[in-house]
């Protein structure tokens, strides 16, 4: 199976107006909106990136991968009793199969999805450093206090009740690779936690696509939104606090990815995460194995890892 990326995550709210009011103040564009669903898109290009459907509970449902070649749809068909291929009713289109992952998780494969022109974002950063100087007789570049510019949906990471089992499920039947998997302290064996990356080959890609991390409750910790830079994630954090908003985490940096980052609460309860400045790696990187006790959850930070994941 060869993954192109995370196209779509998808939800299930009890109230879809605060849920859209959130994802706005947070930076998604409202692709589509009835009283049933609401479609939210960023502005890198693509036509679709979350979507949340009404009912009586909150809860995740599923996500969706593009792939590139429709062959890979029918090996879904025949090989993990995916639905036969149908168009998918989204923005932007495309045929899909859907099938469950052992938790549950409904996991939909897409080829063909439409694309649209990406929005204009803010001029670069020129920095002066005390080994390079760029800026000369002007002021930094200014930027409003307001809702992010988000790029793409990049990444998100999964409860799940076993590692070893989603870990095995993931890189056996989507082609996914480790690159860091942190296990119990003084026992290797026991993994718990692991960052998943696309195969692409000799082809840099993000440090993950998919993290699991072992816990009894399911569903989905956190899905993640490339924002241009820090700064912009510093100027929405400020925004996002002044419409009191639930701050979870950040802005901080992880150690391993590299990426700055920051999460909020929805009023759902899921976690919405802007990211920037990522690793990239290709299959010839390997995977790393690491005792989670020598982690930190934040290298900029001191602060218990306990509330990144209440």
């Amino acid at each position: 199976m060869r993954l192109k990326g995370l196209h779509h995550v998808r939800f299930q709210v009890r109230d879809l107006d605060l849920q859209e009011r959130f994802c706005a103040d947070f930076g998604l564009v409202t692709a589509e909106r009835t009283d049933e669903r609401l479609v939210m898109r960023t502005r890198g290009g693509d036509e679709c990136a979350y979507v949340a459907v009404k009912g009586d509970s909150d809860k995740f449902l599923g996500m969706a991968f593009e792939v590139e070649d429709t062959a890979y749809l029918e090996e879904a068909v025949t090989r993990l009793g995916a639905s036969a291929p149908t168009d998918l009713a989204l923005p932007g289109g495309g045929k899909a199969v859907t099938f469950a992952d052992p938790f549950g998780n409904e996991v939909t494969l897409i080829h063909g999805a439409s694309r649209r022109a990406p929005e204009e974002f803010y001029p670069e950063l020129v920095h002066n450093t005390p080994f390079e100087k760029n800026r000369f007789g002007r002021n930094q570049t200014s930027r409003e206090v307001g809702p992010a510019k988000l790029w793409r949906i990049g990444h998100m990471a999964l409860f799940v009740k076993s590692f070893a089992e989603a870990h095995a499920w993931y890189t056996e039947n989507l082609g996914m690779i480790g690159s860091d998997i942190y296990h119990i302290p003084g026992q290797p064996q026991v993994k718990i936690v692991g960052f998943l990356r696309l195969d692409r080959g000799d082809e840099y890609v993000d440090h993950h696509v998919l993290a699991l991390m072992q816990d009894e409750r399911g569903g989905c910790h956190h899905i993640s939104f490339e924002t241009q830079d820090f700064e912009a994630q510093q100027r929405t954090h400020r925004y996002l606090g002044k419409q009191a908003y639930e701050p979870i985490w950040g802005v901080g940096r992880h150690p391993h990815g590299s990426h700055v980052f920051d999460v909020w609460r929805a009023p759902d309860g899921a976690r919405f995460e802007t990211f920037s400045d990522t690793d990239l790696f290709r299959i010839e990187d390997g995977t790393k194995v690491h005792d989670i006790s020598t982690i930190d959850m934040d290298v900029w930070s001191e602060d218990e890892p306990t509330r990144y994941f209440v």
